[in-house]
């Protein structure tokens, strides 16, 4: 009997890192289900839905799967502790006079003085909110404390039991805020909080024209500090074993703050249909334009196609959720239409959880399995932009041929030409006729030459590779997308299936860690590719004019697996399964 209990100790040791903590951070673009998933995590009993309800979700081997998954969750469960990033951005606000934060509200209300709402309606509201005598708390002195990051973080015994005590006291007050802010103006609840949280991560706290104000660099983690401060507090109340999950990451360099920090730590995407995630907006009476107004500034649209590229700063203070789901770990598809529609994101949260708790359970999904491979594709890359991986394969997931954005074989990748190197280096192999001839190009590449040589300090041994197009577009003052040096990855794909032979990938499927553009689509569609899995959609106009037309439409499905680490964190096993279920059987 001793043995039997020494034998289960030994493997509970293993699994022990996994069962002590999971921290999880959930992105997505609003209204796609971020706050759903949050509930279903915190909750003390889900209940997670039989296969059978799910309808044609998971078919075949993958319910398979998610039966054996669904059970050991069951088994399992513990509640996450939510922290939302909604009531830490209350808290600064908390911290705000009643006259500055009226003025704030009113700044971010509308673009123009006549767009924007009264400032007598706002203060009526706040008095309503935040700033009667009954709403001040005891509690306030150890907010403070999580705060004000320029002492040291130490909490006495009393203030690790109040953590959930403050947090549920921050919910209260978030919960207030909306209901008045949104009953002046719909909208005007995300309008202020995303603009608060855009000053804290420029000056470490909120301020009328914050963007006006000198960048302080330590802020771009300010929030996050704040949020790590108050998991350690959880992780203290509940003696060190606590599951976190975060409602909502939407700053990428946020999400690296807890990547670099936590091996627990999974970003975790929700993406709805925008169709139905427009809808769902639109019962809660967001206007059109209002929901494209907050879709410009998750996507980064605002960043790219306005004045505000000119203010560099902006670029690490912004919320940019496009990246945010470029990063994550793990994509769930939520095709939600009302809020009690929720069984497919049950189902899926079941599936990760249980596969954080014991890895290898079961093995991926042929998507994931795929996915994986242009994932890890994507690193060849050597566009100095962003990379991106494409595998094509047949209707059965047999892998045909695989691609990723890059020069053409022979020529040498632009992560490796500087501008140094076009400038004194007189390599045809490397640099093109007209990089080396062109005057007007030359005289453009001396002047970042000169710029490079004031920041000798800051560059410390880097070289410092350029982007032709840029370059060339700028000389232009147009937008030319041919002058990029590489091929597409889907593009490159497809070339491989030609360069070396092919019995037809007709009726196949491509898989790409992007989405294609209007030039890949149009390939894709002549090539008869019937499914497109993707991650990230594209921002142009591919799906709605290219590939949504004529009678051999593509099918574009969005990704939904573990991706990059977590695919091997989750899906590798601690201990061969076979020797676990002699330890515990035998």
């Amino acid at each position: 009997m001793e043995r039997i209990v020494s034998d289960v100790n030994a493997i509970k040791e293993l699994f022990l890192e996994n069962n002590e903590f999971i921290l999880l951070g959930l992105t997505g673009r609003t209204g796609s289900g971020c706050s759903t998933a949050a509930k279903i995590l915190s909750s003390e009993t889900p209940k997670f839905p039989s296969l059978e309800s799910l309808g044609d979700f998971y078919s075949e081997m993958d319910g398979i799967r998610y039966n054996v998954l669904k059970q050991y969750t069951e088994a399992h469960w513990k509640a996450f502790n939510l922290i939302k990033v909604s009531d830490l951005i209350s808290a600064y606000i908390l911290l705000l006079s009643k006259d500055m934060l009226a003025e704030f509200i009113y700044q971010y209300s509308g673009k123009t003085n006549d767009s924007r709402v009264e400032k007598s309606k706002i203060l009526s509201k706040l008095d309503k909110a935040i700033f009667k005598e009954d709403r001040k708390s005891r509690l306030l002195k150890t907010l403070n404390k999580f705060i004000d990051h320029s002492k040291d973080f130490t909490l006495v015994a009393d203030d690790f039991s109040k953590t959930s005590s403050l947090l549920n006291f921050l919910k209260g007050v978030t919960t207030t805020i909306k209901n008045e802010l949104d009953s002046i103006q719909q909208g005007l609840y995300i309008s202020t909080y995303q603009a608060a949280g855009n000053s804290i991560r420029r000056l470490g706290k909120i301020e009328v024209n914050y963007e006006d104000k000198p960048f302080e660099p330590l802020s771009v983690f300010h929030l996050p500090e704040t949020l790590n401060k108050f998991i350690k507090g959880i992780k203290k109340e509940n003696k060190g074993k606590a599951y976190v999950v975060i409602d909502a990451l939407r700053n990428p360099y946020e999400v690296k703050f807890f990547k670099d920090r936590y091996s627990a730590f999974h970003l975790v995407s929700i993406n709805a249909p925008d169709e139905n995630r427009r809808d769902y907006l639109n019962s809660y009476k967001f206007s059109g334009e209002s929901i494209d107004e907050i879709d410009d500034r998750e996507s980064g649209k605002v960043f790219n196609q306005t004045n505000i590229r000119k203010d560099k700063i902006s670029y690490f203070t912004s919320i940019n959720i496009s990246r945010c789901i470029e990063v994550s770990d793990i994509h769930i598809y939520n095709p939600k239409k009302h809020d009690d529609d929720s069984d497919i994101l049950k189902a899926q949260l079941a599936w990760y959880v249980s596969l954080m708790l014991h890895p290898g359970l079961v093995s991926p999904t042929s998507m994931e399995r795929v996915m994986q491979l242009a994932y890890s594709a994507k690193l060849n890359s050597g566009c100095i932009s962003r990379q991106v991986g494409a595998v094509v394969t047949d209707i059965n997931n047999s892998i045909k041929s695989v691609g990723w954005n890059d020069v053409a074989k022979g020529q040498i990748s632009c992560a490796l030409r500087t501008v140094r190197g076009v400038l004194t280096n007189n390599d045809n192999d490397t640099y093109s006729h007209y990089e080396l001839n062109n005057e007007p190009f030359r005289a453009q590449m001396e002047i970042i030459r000169v710029k490079l040589d004031e920041r000798q300090e800051s560059l410390k041994g880097m070289t410092v590779p350029y982007c032709f197009k840029d370059i060339k577009n700028n000389l232009d003052s147009k937008g030319n997308q041919v002058h990029t040096r590489s091929l597409h990855a889907e593009e490159n794909a497809f070339l491989q299936l030609s360069k070396y032979g092919s019995v037809g990938i007709e009726g196949g499927r491509l898989y790409t860690t992007a989405s294609p553009c209007e030039l890949c689509a149009k390939k894709a569609y002549q090539l008869g590719i019937k499914e497109i899995i993707y991650i990230d959609p594209y921002p142009g106009i591919a799906q709605e004019h290219i590939l949504n037309i004529g009678k051999e439409k593509p099918t574009l499905i969005q990704f939904r697996g573990a991706i990059g680490r977590t695919y091997h964190r989750l899906y590798e096993q601690v201990l061969p399964l076979k020797d676990e279920y002699d330890y515990l059987i035998n």
